[in-house]
């Protein structure tokens, strides 16, 4: 059973942008993590959970007994920017339980499959699973983030003559629910990418990466292990009503968006920098849980997306020939809400400007112009590895293949960085070379890159070009595609996904 998404209005954007979707359904108490039900069933998660079949294996209820080996797999991928004010996984992770609980499953532990990014704290996983789950598993340790470089991963087979290994809980678990969120249109493995080796994820992402590879080590673990997968696919953000004018064109606004913009602007304008960030610094939004899919891993990870493309596909003219956007800066990074030169980078070029069908937004050899201050700061805990792959790597060459041969191997075998990665939450190392592999490949396709606004020094490590205003980037750009180029504005609030023709 699946609850069909409907297109958003394509009035949300110039060319391109997302659409205001419905407020989701008030939302309960919290259930008792023993038992109880909550609304989830509006959006078809009993029917996936019950006696109902779901895709291609037998149902969750059918596969709970009480000498079962339970573990439910926290599935932490690119997050929705704004980030949802109540996560969806929470609710999954609830009635899995409850079910656990009513057949008699004993044994029962979570891990989050966080693969490079950081290990997850106790506050992330209150934010994501709520207080009853991290107060009746954190005290047992039951709760648990991968470790790419743990000494306990199990061996569970090989892809192309190299062995993979695997978390060993969800190695030697009897059944594996993987819950997570469908929010892009991304087709990577979380399987492959948050339980499996520094290695593995390397041959996947690396510089000399295979991004197919990550079906085959999918396709490995799910038949080395019993899978159930469940995942919620959300919809367009829909912030509150001081802020529901950023889903609509100027033309569009009526008197009241009017009036909140211009009290949102002189609120903003009034307040020193530090002020204006920890006001809008934030931002939360609700999201409509468009449909909830269960049943085998492979079968799921398709259907979610074909049903986020259904729900928020927009057809735009194109290619054009400059893409202008702007960047979450708090979703990126919660630390600051700015955020950091590479993680705005990878959000303009990588999350933004490649969320697409097939056919690129801007054609090659067009112009992106991203709206952010690129602000040279790094968390010195969590960030460490990133803050010195930008201050000397970058500044030594911006080749992918000379800074994997050159540096990355002393990278991801520096003590320091896996410490903090280990015990102080910081990301993997690795990470932020294949973030900046990632964000090489989507600039190869541009003719140049411009910050409105962004720091000249941090444009220049990144080999950009920074503007002081809008018109400026538009003269800046006007060398490459003229004095009068097509133009296309990704101005929703959330991910866009162009369907370019």
């Amino acid at each position: 059973m699946r609850a069909g998404g409907r297109r958003p209005d394509p009035a949300a954007a110039d060319h391109v942008g997302g659409a205001a979707a419905p407020r989701p359904p008030r939302r309960r108490d919290p259930c008792r993590v023993c038992g109880g039900r909550r609304g989830v069933e509006r959006s078809g998660a009993a029917d996936r959970l019950g006696p109902v079949g779901p895709q291609g294996t037998a149902a969750l209820l059918d596969q709970l007994h009480p000498d079962l080996k339970l573990t439910l797999v926290v599935v932490d991928t690119e997050r929705p920017l704004p980030q949802p004010r109540f996560d969806p996984r929470r609710t999954l992770a609830e009635q899995v339980l409850a079910l656990a609980a009513r057949a008699g499953v004993t044994d029962v532990e979570v891990v989050i499959a966080n693969g490079l990014r950081k290990r997850w704290n106790s506050d992330d996983i209150t934010r994501v699973l709520g207080d009853r789950v991290a107060t009746s598993f954190l005290p047992d340790g039951l709760i648990t983030s991968h470790d790419v470089t743990g000494a306990d991963l199990v061996t569970v087979g090989e892809v192309d003559g190299v062995p993979v290994r695997l978390n060993r809980r969800v190695a030697q678990s009897d059944l594996a629910v993987v819950i997570g969120l469908r929010a892009d249109n991304s087709d990577g493995c979380a399987l492959s990418a948050g339980l499996t080796d520094v290695a593995t994820i390397n041959r996947i992402g690396g510089a000399d990466g295979d991004p197919q590879l990550a079906v085959a080590v999918g396709r490995l673990v799910t038949s080395a292990v019993n899978t159930f997968a469940l995942t919620a696919v959300l919809g367009q953000p829909l912030f509150d009503r001081t802020l529901r004018f950023t889903s609509k064109r100027e033309w569009e606004w009526t008197a009241l968006d009017r009036l909140a913009f211009a009290v949102e602007r002189q609120v903003v304008a009034g307040l020193p920098r530090r002020g204006a960030q920890i006001v809008r610094g934030a931002l939360r939004a609700d999201y409509p849980v468009i449909d909830v899919l269960g049943g085998t891993y492979e079968t799921v990870l398709t259907e979610a997306r074909d049903v986020w493309q259904a729900a928020n596909a927009v057809e735009t003219p194109g290619p054009a020939d400059v893409l202008v956007t702007s960047v979450w800066g708090a979703g990126v990074d919660e630390s600051d809400p700015i955020g950091s030169p590479l993680d705005a980078a990878h959000h303009a070029l990588v999350r933004q400007a490649g969320s697409h069908l097939g056919s690129p937004f801007v054609r090659e050899d067009g112009v992106l112009i991203a709206m952010h201050p690129l602000r040279n700061r790094f968390s010195n805990r969590r960030q460490s590895a990133a803050s010195d792959f930008f201050a000397k790597v970058l500044t030594a060459t911006l080749d992918p293949q000379e800074i994997a041969a050159a540096h990355e191997a002393a990278a991801i075998s520096d003590e320091w960085y896996l410490d903090l990665y280990r015990k102080h939450h910081g990301a993997h190392p690795l990470h932020v070379f294949h973030q900046w592999y990632d964000i090489a490949r989507a600039a190869a396709q541009l003719g140049d890159v411009i910050w409105v606004g962004g720091d000249r020094r941090s444009a220049a490590v990144l080999g950009h070009r920074s503007a002081t205003t809008y018109a400026d980037a538009l003269e800046i750009a006007s060398d490459r595609v003229g004095p009068h180029p097509s133009i296309t504005v990704l101005r929703g609030a959330g991910l866009a996904l162009g369907d370019v023709r």
